[in-house]
């Protein structure tokens, strides 16, 4: 038996346009920017990832 696919909701309207409003002014917000400490970090973790080797290689 199959199980009937749910109806995807459209929106219209008000609801429409401050979803639209709020969208776009997410999009003029700015980014958040990682400090270089965060960077840093980032950097050492993908250096640790690229280097380790599984253990049933080894």
């Amino acid at each position: 038996m199959a199980t009937p696919i749910k109806s995807v909701p459209i929106l219209t309207g008000t609801l429409a346009d401050e979803f639209v409003r709020q969208a776009e002014e997410n999009e003029r917000k700015p980014r958040r920017e990682l400090s270089a400490e965060d960077e840093r970090k980032i950097a050492e973790i993908m250096r640790r990832s690229r280097e380790s080797v599984p253990s049933w290689l080894k």
